[in-house]
């Protein structure tokens, strides 16, 4: 007898055990800390970010991007130009609608796309620094909040990855 309430003791704990974890929330994907060698404050690029199960990241140094679930969702790029570059000709292409952003020199965003440009030196060299990040979709809040987002990312990003492409002021 003893034995057989020891048996339905066992049966019944994992079966609550078993219903208990069917409610449970999933765990939260593991957010990046580190994009194209630069490192980066996972709260701040979280909300940049879609819902999903996976975060992962590929490329590295000036050109990587963010994958969740298997869809690209994030691109970065950015370097150290000739002080010659036309980076507003791109932006115009770009952003034809962007508006202004106080990130670097000057920066534009629209909800899916924000850039900006810094003078600076490498070596002895004048350099124009230009940082750009894309978002792939549109999904999640308002275009507003998207950009907000995207912008407040960019602006904690944008120095990090000058200096790691060795531009100083």
């Amino acid at each position: 007898m003893r034995r057989g309430a020891l048996t339905a003791l066992v049966v019944a704990g994992v079966l609550a055990a078993a219903g208990c974890s069917k409610g449970a929330d999933k765990a939260q994907p593991q957010i990046p800390t580190s994009l194209c060698g630069v490192t980066v404050d996972p709260d701040v690029l979280r909300p940049v970010l879609v819902p999903g199960d996976a975060v992962a990241t590929s490329g590295a140094n000036s050109r990587c991007g963010v994958q969740v679930d298997g869809k690209s969702i994030l691109s970065l790029q950015s370097a150290p130009y000739p002080a010659s570059k036309d980076y507003r000709a791109t932006w115009d292409w770009q952003m034809p609608h962007g508006t202004p952003v106080s990130i670097g020199d000057e920066g534009r965003a629209v909800d899916t796309f924000v850039s900006a440009a810094r003078k600076c030196k490498v070596g002895a060299e004048n350099r124009i620094f230009v940082a750009s990040v894309e978002r792939f979709s549109t999904q999640g809040g308002d275009a507003a909040a998207r950009k907000e987002a995207l912008t407040r990312f960019t602006a904690a990003y944008f120095p990090a990855a000058q200096k790691a492409a060795g531009c100083t002021a």
